[in-house]
């Protein structure tokens, strides 16, 4: 048994020594300086991020989309809360008030300033209305109601 242990040492030795001989003359390779990750992200809609929108409590902040942008599907939505209202639903309403897309949305691990970030693509198709209001809210656990309501007026 040692004979196979020594014979398998004396094996390894002998073809780290050749690749460490053979590293020198590998040829340099060379790779695009191409960014990947712009390509990605050019396909995502992107809005300017701006002042945020609170709920009347302070819970609830969203800085995507800004007030009276024109919107188009998918739509990314940002925003962050605190704890006690971190699971949130988004719904995008027309200007009659009819329900076009809603998505649960949550946020992330509180940070030091109390609020957890979250981002959300809202996908919606077949919308005649010119303006809307996208609504984010999270339900009482007691009662169901809506509270921590941020409402967005948008445009389509």
């Amino acid at each position: 048994m040692a004979k196979y242990i020594f014979i398998t040492i004396i094996l390894l030795v002998a073809m780290l020594g050749l690749a460490y001989k053979q590293a020198p003359n590998e040829p340099e390779i060379s790779r695009p300086q191409k960014d990947s990750s712009q390509e990605v992200i050019s396909d995502i809609p992107q809005a300017e991020e701006g002042e945020p929108t609170f709920s009347e409590s302070g819970n609830v902040k969203i800085t995507q989309p800004q007030p009276n942008t024109t919107v188009a599907s998918p739509m990314l939505v940002k925003g962050s809360a605190k704890a006690s209202a971190a699971a949130l639903r988004l719904r995008l309403k027309d200007a009659s008030g009819t329900v076009i897309a809603e998505k649960q949305a949550t946020a992330a691990a509180a940070g030091e300033d109390g609020f957890g970030s979250f981002g959300e693509l809202l996908l919606f198709e077949g919308v005649s209305a010119e303006s809307g209001v996208l609504e984010a809210f999270s339900k009482s656990v007691f009662d169901g109601s809506e509270q921590n309501l941020v409402s967005i007026p948008i445009k389509f």
